[in-house]
């Protein structure tokens, strides 16, 4: 009677971003840097790969480093760059929008500077601002003394002509204490949109941006979380269609445990901001990733930069592995030791990537006086990271791709002897006729875009159905590739979903096997008994016992990777209605880490509101909450992606949100009913029944039902869905 054996399996289409601008003429923004072409710097594009590895590229420092210091009165000792570089409208030369901390009467100044050749950089007398009685100086705008970080936009296709370019930067006088907006017909005589910030809950450090993918303006905005215990600056998204109004910034990147590794005591990881850009048909972003090496954890240390990555610019990723920096600190002793800052976005010449920084000599709280310049790195286009194979043949199977027409074209480098060929297979993986590997002329040495050929054919097959690409290499790094500018990635969901369903009608027999049977480990007094006291649906529970016994608990096995979306739910009698772990992968030592997971309750609403998630080391909690009669209650949390919702007998109970994009993945296994490890405080005293842990998010009419019906009356209508759709 209750047996469940398959889930919904639903296939995924994923589309590939197709870049835009609103410019009906076709202008193009100069901030633009959109194209068809799929990076490899995750595997979003990647099915399998066999003999190959990711190999993550560094910038590389101009020897002429810094290219441009202070050496103005108003500059102080201090000038860096969390501003703007943009090549001119005419194509030739650079323009800069940076500013300087000078350590004088006033914090901050904007400042604007030209160069022809990206290296010898000219600061002109704009004689907009007086400074000591004289306009002789390359202040551009002047509100008061906290004007700074000026992210400048070039939007070509206003018809207003005096709209052509647009400024949000942070003002922090008393007055304003937020980001403000206005507009330039020529990105240096500036009017102000309006006396009053346009967004004010964001931190000092933040960047706003047009996105070319989906036409609206995007802001990352320095917020403060509480990651695993510690109070943390993160990374927050928001969005509008409109520059003059913003909808409230939401969490995107935190801090996790491994980025502590070097940590000791209080010492702490903080995201002291992020550059984020379109940037081909995805986003990429620099991570100002902050050490605090104070003994507050909050204030000294250095700063320097990783790649983050994104196909929507909400769901990012972070690098595989140790997370090398995208930008290496300089030498010790050297102008840029101590910390890195990037502008909006790097600019592409002559098939590299330019790269201009402000770096500082000191950390985060240094003694003054402190030295900052800007600086330039460059880097290959597309050059981020790379798949790579050795002398061993290597394979990288491309996910389903839909909408491929004209020439493949590959960003590669072959050493010596080293080749690439690709093929291109159908539905049932073989090659399509005329494209097999032997019919594909091998590619050599090196090159940005380079166009694959089989025999005379110099693009790909039309085809009706979406196709695989399979490359084969030999001592070759592959970056990126474009099969034309509407190619859509097809995914489908890898085997089936992680499912688990404890009713106790047959002890821990799991009652959802089309995943496999996730065993139930038993830990101390815990046996299921047939008894209809202790069950909330048929006629057997789980009791967990009235006393405290080390570690008595139910450990369920495969449950230590749970995706981006799952469902946690549960039946439980708590009979002394009291705070108390329903799952947890914690060791009950210290704060919860970002590699566990805790879902706990609170019957009477005093140490939490009633029930709580810490995921990703952030804590969620429900509204205020009253159950404390000890009867039995259905507790359910379920995660859509970072999007938070709890439930109490089928109601919803309040919501919240943590990143998404991460998947949740954990040390440890999930427990029932206590901490992983004698968590004595927290130990659930009572009994449960209908134990579910799903990697689906269940929706709130088929909450209700199982809270009302128990969870095969909704797992069975899922399986017969499941089959009609087949």
């Amino acid at each position: 009677m209750r047996n469940c054996s398959r889930l919904l399996v639903i296939p995924i289409l994923i589309g590939s971003l197709s870049p835009r601008t609103p410019a009906a003429s076709g202008t193009k923004s100069l901030n633009d840097l959109t194209g068809p072409w799929q990076l490899l710097v995750d595997d979003y594009c990647v099915a399998e790969k066999t003999n190959v590895v990711r190999t993550y590229h560094a910038f590389e420092k101009h020897p002429a480093n810094p290219v441009l210091t202070y050496d103005r009165p108003w500059e102080g000792t201090n000038i860096y760059l969390y501003g703007t570089v943009l090549p001119n409208e005419s194509g030739r030369g650079f323009r800069m929008w940076y500013h300087a901390l000078p350590g004088d009467d006033d914090a901050y100044r904007l400042l604007y500077a030209t160069s022809d050749d990206g290296i010898k950089w000219h600061k002109p007398n704009l004689g907009v601002v007086e400074y000591r009685g004289s306009k002789d100086n390359n202040i551009f705008i002047r509100r008061g003394k906290r004007d700074h970080i000026p992210s400048v936009i070039h939007t070509p296709w206003e018809k207003d002509p005096g709209r052509r370019y647009k400024m949000i930067n942070f003002d922090g006088d008393p007055a304003r204490n937020g980001y403000v907006c206005a507009f330039s017909p020529d990105g240096l005589r500036w009017t102000d949109a309006s006396d009053k910030p346009v967004f004010s809950k964001g931190g000092d450090v933040s960047q706003f941006l047009w996105d070319f993918h989906t036409g609206q303006y995007l802001g990352f905005v320095k917020n403060n979380v509480n990651v695993s215990g510690m109070r943390r600056r993160a990374v927050a998204r928001t969005a509008s269609k409109n520059i003059l109004s913003w909808a409230d910034p939401q969490l995107v990147l935190a801090p996790d445990t491994f980025d502590d590794r070097w940590a000791k005591g209080i010492q702490r990881t903080h995201f002291y901001g992020l550059s984020a850009f379109a940037y081909e048909s995805m986003y990429l972003g620099f991570l100002w990733v902050f050490r605090a090496t104070d003994d507050e954890g909050y204030f000294d240390g250095p700063v320097h930069l990783e790649l983050v990555t994104s196909r929507d610019g909400v769901r990012w990723f972070r690098e595989e592995g140790e997370r090398p920096p995208i930008l290496e600190l300089g030498k010790d002793g050297t102008w840029d030791d101590g910390m890195h800052y990037t502008p909006q976005h790097p600019l592409l010449v002559d098939g590299k990537l330019w790269l201009y920084y402000g770096g500082f000599d000191c950390t985060h709280a240094a003694p003054a006086p402190w030295h900052g310049s800007i600086g330039l790195a460059m880097l290959r286009k597309d050059g981020f990271a790379s798949l790579d194979a050795g002398e061993k043949t290597g394979i990288i199977l491309t996910k389903k791709l839909a909408k491929t027409a004209g020439p493949l074209r590959l960003n590669y480098q072959c050493r010596a002897g080293g080749s690439i060929r690709v093929e291109p297979l159908d539905a049932e993986g073989k090659p399509l006729s005329g494209y097999t590997r032997d019919d594909c002329k091998p590619l050599t040495g090196d090159s940005l875009d380079q166009t694959v050929t089989w025999n005379n054919r110099s693009e790909l097959p039309v085809a009706d159905a979406p196709i695989r690409l399979r490359f084969v290499m030999e001592n070759a790094s592959l970056y990126s590739f474009t099969a034309g500018p509407k190619l859509q990635i097809v995914d489908e969901a890898a085997g089936p979903t992680l499912a688990v369903l404890y009713t106790f009608e047959d002890g821990w027999s799991d009652s959802l096997t089309q995943d496999g049977k996730q065993p139930a480990v038993q830990h101390g007094e815990i046996r299921p008994k047939a008894d209809p006291e202790l069950a909330a649906f048929g006629s057997a529970g789980c009791p967990l016992g009235s006393t405290w016994c080390p570690l008595n608990t139910i450990e369920i096995k495969g449950t230590r990777n749970l995706g981006t979306q799952f469902t946690l739910a549960l039946m439980a009698k708590n009979k002394e209605s009291k705070p108390a772990r329903l799952f947890s992968s914690a060791a009950d030592h210290g704060p919860v880490k970002t590699t566990e997971l805790v879902f706990d309750c609170d019957p009477k609403g005093q140490v939490i509101p009633g029930l709580r998630l810490i995921c990703k080391g952030i804590t969620v909690e429900s509204k205020p909450l009253r159950f404390a009669d000890g009867k039995y209650h259905h507790l359910a949390v379920t995660c859509d992606d970072g999007q938070i919702a709890f439930y109490l007998d089928g109601a919803p109970a309040g919501s919240g949100r943590v990143p998404a994009g991460e998947p949740i993945s954990m040390t440890r296994n999930l427990f029932v009913g206590e901490d992983a490890d004698h968590g004595r405080e927290e130990q659930l005293r009572g009994s449960v029944d209908d134990i579910l842990v799903l990697g689906q998010v269940l929706s709130a009419p088929e909450i209700k039902t199982i809270s009302q019906k128990g969870a095969e009356a909704v797992l069975q209508s899922r399986d017969r869905t499941s089959k009609g759709r087949r």
